[in-house]
């Protein structure tokens, strides 16, 4: 019996292959595409602070340095500050103001912000005070605190803690409200009190909204640190910043406004290390609330 011949031709596998590498072509340009653009954007960062710094010292050069010291005079005198002695001092005393006015102003906020968010008769009470110091100009109150606190340590800290407290009272009192009702039915049937219900359920949830309320908490309490050392002791970096300005030094003032700055950068890190190591679970949240 004859075989059946047929006129099928078989496959073609070069262009199979030419397939093949097409694919891994592409493949190889996504990648390399992801590089560069990983690459452009922790590269971007760097090329601006570059370019302003190149900006700001040939402006620098062009104008009367009283106006606007150079970026290389500047660091200049932040080496002099430090070598001579009087920047570390300063930069403690910052340290500790901020840390001792935020510290309260964190521990009361939260407590404050959760009572808030649990009772609707605290909130109703509180809420039209809160407000209130939320939009007061609090620099304005600091002839009082002198009045209440004197010039010293305690006035420090009073002003860094009364700029702080409210962002997190209301942004804790907020998250709090935000829990989700089938979580509150929930602790009814395991019949939590009402401490379990908060620690276990209602702060927990909380968090997100806490630390965007810590974290806004934070720049305000720099700013009202910076502020009391200016205008009640004369004393830290805003000391130093003052006594500079008053001398029309202005490498040295600025010297001291950016070591301000590295405070704020400090306790931000500190805040962010807090955040990924005891509440990881936060990560990629929306922290930016204000």
């Amino acid at each position: 019996m004859a075989s059946r011949v047929t006129n099928e031709s078989p496959p073609d596998l070069a262009a199979h292959d030419d397939e093949w590498a097409d694919d891994e072509w592409d493949e190889s340009e996504v990648e390399a595409h992801d590089r560069r653009r990983r690459l452009l954007t922790r590269g971007l960062p760097i090329v601006s602070v570059v370019v302003f710094l190149v900006l700001w010292q040939i402006v620098g050069n062009q104008i009367d340095p009283i106006l606007l010291a150079t970026p290389v005079n500047v660091i200049k005198a932040f080496w002099e500050l430090v070598v001579g002695g009087q920047l570390g001092p300063a930069f403690g005393t910052a340290m500790g103001d901020l840390a001792v006015g935020y510290g309260l102003a964190v521990v009361v906020g939260i407590a404050v912000g959760v009572v808030m968010g649990r009772s609707p008769v605290v909130e109703r009470v509180l809420n039209p005070y809160v407000n209130f110091f939320q939009a007061t100009p609090l620099i304005a109150l600091v002839p009082l605190v002198v009045i209440w606190f004197g010039v010293a340590f305690e006035a420090r800290v009073a002003v860094t803690f009364m700029l702080a407290v409210w962002s997190i009272i209301i942004n804790t009192a907020s998250g709090v409200k935000e829990t989700p009702r089938m979580l509150i039915d929930v602790t009814r049937v395991y019949k939590f009190n009402r401490w379990q219900t908060v620690s276990k359920v209602a702060l927990p949830n909380a968090v997100p909204s806490i630390f965007a309320g810590l974290r806004i908490a934070l720049g305000k309490a720099l700013i009202g640190m910076v502020i009391a050392q200016m205008e009640i002791s004369v004393t830290g970096l805003g000391g130093l910043v003052t006594d500079y300005g008053n001398a029309f030094k202005t490498a040295y003032l600025l010297a001291g406004v950016f070591t301000a700055s590295l405070v704020g950068v400090i306790a931000a890190a500190v805040l962010e290390i807090v955040r990924r190591v005891l509440f990881s679970w936060t990560q990629g949240e929306d922290l930016g609330r204000g």
